[in-house]
Parts: structure tokens; sequence; C-alpha cells
């Protein structure tokens, strides 16, 4: 079932900004030590260094990517286990890269180093502020994210050229507006509800969960036996949310306004899922004037309109695009890709 933050923010599953996955090793060339001497490995930087800590073994060929106790693996033994297990991300990050590349030379639009730099620093940013973390946490923050998704070298600098793409491509559809920026600082500053939800996969499920905490049983131990959602272990807790973030369903934020602290609102039908929930308080608007932080707004707003319009352009080159797979594991792993 899908969770909250994939129901509730309408973010795509195939968005070209996704990060996560396994590494397409098949798509870098082997760098074996041709020309080494036994025991020795080539490092970072170029240099030979020699590998004491292991048996010396004959030189390895780029066809041997790898050994176990000395026996030779080859890439027809690896090939079909990585098209199985990471074929459809990495058939789509370079299927991204090709379509990206073209749209960019009809649009005589040249990347550099600057427009990567700045695609990274927004990248940290953006995982800041999601964990409320200070500048230099953020980075701290950003290797462990290039780590959990197995972003190395190659794909980093991928994703960080096929965001710097987008971000061209899409800037003559922004338009930072008045309303948007007015609905920013209500999104940032006004009031907020703090709440807890409990998603299911039925309507009668919904309707017999949302009775039995009327009925007195504590909701966060609903939440932890039936919320298909990722907040179910903290008993449905979910980020304090404002009502007028158009991120979220209108359902979702008519039941916030519509509630009382400590009241269980009706059931609401998500996209593949139902709610029901609980808003435990309301949290006043933090008082902020907004010409104090018109700038800051403006530039929250423009980032806003930059990811929805990317997401939609990548989505729009991915479904125009003719992707024939011919490998078995490879098609399983592309047609799992794109149901998700």
């Amino acid at each position: 079932m899908p969770t909250l933050g994939r129901v509730m923010r309408g973010f795509s599953a195939r968005s070209v900004l996704r990060i996560s996955g396994a590494v397409a090793v098949w798509c870098v060339a082997a760098a074996s030590g041709c020309g080494a001497e036994r025991g020795s490995a080539v490092s970072d930087d170029g240099r030979l260094v020699a590998r004491r800590d292991r048996p010396a073994s004959s030189i390895v060929r780029s066809s041997t990517p790898a050994t176990i106790d000395g026996e030779p693996v080859t890439w027809d033994d690896l090939l079909p286990i990585l098209s199985e297990a990471a074929g459809g991300e990495a058939l789509e990050e370079l299927a991204f890269d090709r379509l990206l590349a073209r749209e960019a030379e009809r649009e005589g639009i040249v990347i550099t180093e600057d427009d990567t730099r700045r695609e990274e620093a927004l990248l940290a940013e953006s995982i800041g502020q999601a964990a409320g973390a200070d500048a230099a946490t953020a980075q701290r923050l950003l290797l462990d994210v290039r780590r959990a998704r197995n972003l190395g070298p190659a794909r980093y600098a991928a994703l960080l050229k096929r965001t710097a793409i987008l971000r061209r491509l899409v800037a003559e559809e922004v338009h930072v507006t008045n309303a948007a920026v007015e609905q920013m600082f209500e999104i940032r500053h006004g009031e907020r509800f703090r709440a807890r939800i409990i998603t299911v996969a039925s309507e009668r499920t919904a309707e017999d969960v949302r009775r039995r905490a009327l009925g007195g049983e504590p909701f966060g131990e609903l939440a932890a036996e039936f919320s298909t959602d990722s907040s179910a272990e903290r008993g449905g807790l979910i980020e304090s949310i404002s009502a007028a973030d158009p991120t979220y369903p209108s359902g979702l934020r008519a039941a916030l306004r519509a509630a009382e602290p400590g009241g269980v609102g009706p059931v609401i039908a998500l996209d593949g899922a139902y709610a029901v929930v609980r808003v435990e308080a309301r949290i006043a608007p933090d008082g902020v004037n907004l010409d104090a932080v018109r700038g800051e707004l403006e530039r929250a707003v423009r980032l806003r309109q930059e990811r929805l319009a990317m997401g939609v352009l990548g989505e729009r080159l991915l479904e125009g695009a003719r992707i024939t797979v011919f490998d078995r594991g490879l098609s399983r792993s592309w047609e799992d890709r794109r149901d998700r």
C-alpha cells in the first residue's frame, strides 16, 4: 500500500528526481588492473597500491570483474542477476539522460560545473530543511543519502546534470505571483495541525477503524495495528500540516479544518487508499510579518514550481520514449519499475 508521503504528496513514483534504488553496475566499464603487478590494485587517483593483505593473484581481465576465493566471476554470471535486481532503474536513468541530452542540444543548453554545484547545494538544502538541520549537518545527511541510495560518483554526477538540464528547460514556465507567495506564507507561518492518520486499503476497513476510535479505543494503537502508512510505528503521528498546502489532498485538508482537537474526522478517500484522521492540536500562526520574509518566500515558490514542472516534463519525456527491452530479466525489472 502507498505510504502517506506517496499518497498525499502526489509525487510520481517515476519522478526524474528520484534518487533511490540499486547501482547499475553494468553501465560502468570495469576498471581492472591491466598492466598491474600481482597483488596490486589501482587506487582512485590511478596509482598502483600494494595489497599485501591478500594473496597474490593473476591479472584480472576486464571480462572478469571479480573473483570469489580466487575463482573468476564473469559478467555473464552477474548480468542476469543485475538485470533483475536493478535493470529497470538503470534503464530509466539511462533513458532520462539520453532524452534530456537531446532536449538540451535542441534548446542550446550547456550545463557547466556552476550549474551542477548549484544543484548539489539545493539538494543539500532540501534535505536539511526536511530534517530541520543546519548547513553542516545537511551536508553529512547528503552523504548518508548518497550511501543509502548507492549514489556513487557516476550516478551522482548524472543526477545533478539531469536536474540542472530540467531546471533550465522549465525556467520559462515558472511565474512567481503574489497569490502564490501569500499561499506559501500561509503554509509556512499560518495555522498548522498536528494529527494522526490511519490509511487502509478498503472503505469498509476504514469505517470499522473509525467506529472503534469513536468508541474509545486508542487511536495510536489502532494505527499501529491497521495503518499501511509508514507513520504506523509512531501511532499514526505525522508531521504538522498546513491546510493551505495544495500538495495534500483536498479531502484531508477539509477534514483538518472541520475537526476539533481530539476529534476523529470522517473517512477520506485518497489515491488508492482510505484514511481516518484524528487532530491532536491546532498550532497558531507564528506571528511573522509577510513583508519580512517575502524574498525567502518568493524563492521557495520558484523552487516548488520548478520541481513540479520538472517532474511533469520528466514524465512526459519518458512516456513518449520508445523503449524496447529484449532481455527477460531486464524486462521484468523494467515492467515492475513502470508499475510503481
